[in-house]
């Protein structure tokens, strides 16, 4: 015979998901919409494809996200929070930290999902402008501000400036960004090393070659 202790564990195994529940099917969510966007591209993909895909009602969807916008800008700060922070061990020096971190930028930036958001951008930003906010935004606020921060502890940066971060952040993603724009195969990862020594090395020493 069951308890009275019991019947609280039964009924909320019958009622209403937890928390925890609720975000891993939130999380799994995105995933899911990343996928259809990268593979068919925003004017294509609808707010009904990804709600059977990711296994989850219309209705909670839209509960979720309020629209196809909303839900890529999620979907563009998932990306965004994978991002490197640059994070030095203990007697690390900046250019090997900063060596690191670029490696590690074009590991995650690389990712299919990650590589196939910026490309659908590049295709899709003119006709649809709206996407710019979010994929600015994470750019900024997961990518430039936390580096910048970093590099005005070595003096590096001026004040509440960015313009020496964006340059090095320019020049680091640059294989990225010839890829993308005309075409040019991405470096293997002896590339990558080689390209994140000479970009380092530029931008704490000036492009003087000796």
């Amino acid at each position: 015979m069951e308890t009275d202790a019991a019947a609280p564990v039964a009924n909320a195994r019958r009622g209403r998901p937890s928390a925890e529940s609720t975000r891993l099917r939130m999380a799994h969510l995105l995933e899911v919409a990343r996928g259809i966007f990268v593979r068919r591209g925003y004017r294509a993909t609808t707010m009904d494809e990804v709600a059977a895909a990711a296994g989850v009602t219309k209705r909670t969807l839209y509960a979720w996200h309020a629209d196809k916008e909303a839900l890529f800008r999620a979907c563009v700060m998932l990306g965004a929070e994978r991002f490197p922070r640059i994070e030095p061990g203990e007697g690390e020096d900046p250019r090997a930290a900063l060596e690191r971190y670029v490696l590690e930028l074009h590991q995650e930036l690389t990712r299919e999902d990650s590589y196939g958001m910026g490309a659908l951008f590049l295709r899709e930003a003119a006709e649809f402008p709206e996407l710019a906010g979010s994929i600015q935004r994470g750019h900024f606020d997961f990518m430039i501000a936390p580096l910048a921060a970093y590099l005005r502890k070595l003096g590096l940066e001026e004040g509440d400036s960015t313009e020496r971060t964006m340059l090095f952040v320019a020049m680091a993603l640059s294989p990225l960004h010839n890829a993308m724009l005309v075409g040019m195969d991405l470096p293997d990862s002896t590339g990558v090393a080689a390209h994140a020594r000479r970009c380092v090395s530029i931008f704490l020493g000036g492009s003087k070659v000796d």
